[in-house]
């Protein structure tokens, strides 16, 4: 992790190994736990998309999926029932998940999260890392670094840092100022300044009705963004 703009951002040593079980059940808890309680969105956010269709949340999916009333592949999104981690997979020819969305709000990942302690990045991350952390209950906040000043960058790292289940990252192209990305949900807006973004973080962060995996660990995930690995 990198400092930026005299933010420094919190850097745990990269987890050993990945949680054992993480994303084989869909809906079932996994992985070490943190003492922070899981709680519910406090009120709607205006211009949320919400992924989940005509279930609403991942906690109803779920439901469904377990009584049989649907499978994954017959949801207009598939990957929001979606937690395997591709890079344990024996025949894994080393390629990174590929995402429906731009930045991802969920899907196939890798078995390593991206420490998300109120971590904020300088340079990009690699998506299959952030999904992760997005399953463990985290928000993570992209920038397009062409479309924001470097005094909102401050200001939005200002929301972010030492706020445990969220991270922040440039995300060249995206096309759109800021987004926002919860397994399952996305707030993007043009304005960096909007106070909508502090109200999807307040809301989505461990909201209970969205978290794939309850209490799951931000701390002692990677620490390395896409560059460092070229």
């Amino acid at each position: 992790m990198r400092r930026l703009h005299g933010w420094i951002a919190i850097a745990p040593t990269l987890a050993l190994a990945a949680l054992a079980g993480c994303g084989a059940v869909p809906g079932l808890p996994g992985g070490e736990r943190s003492a922070e309680p899981t709680r519910a969105a406090p009120a709607e956010v205006e211009g949320v998309e919400n992924f989940y269709g005509e279930y609403g949340d991942f906690a109803t999916l779920i439901g469904a999926i377990q009584s049989s009333q649907v499978t994954a592949e017959e949801l207009e999104h598939p990957w929001v029932a979606e937690q395997g981690h591709v890079d344990v997979n024996a025949a894994w020819d080393g390629t990174p998940p590929v995402y429906d969305l731009t930045p991802p709000a969920g899907g196939n990942h890798l078995s390593q999260w991206q420490t998300c302690n109120g971590s904020v990045y300088d340079a990009p991350i690699v998506d299959g890392n952030a999904v992760h952390s997005l399953e463990h209950g985290a928000v993570w906040l992209t920038y397009d670094p062409a479309l924001v000043d470097e005094a909102a960058v401050e200001a939005l790292a200002a929301l972010i840092v030492g706020r445990d289940y969220s991270l922040m990252s440039p995300y060249p192209g995206q096309g759109v100022a800021v987004s926002l990305q919860s397994w399952g949900n996305r707030l993007q807006t043009e304005d960096p300044a909007d106070p909508r973004i502090a109200a999807y973080l307040d809301a989505y962060i461990l909201n209970e009705r969205y978290n794939p995996e309850v209490m799951a660990t931000c701390g002692g995930g990677v620490s390395t963004t896409a560059g460092d690995l070229e």
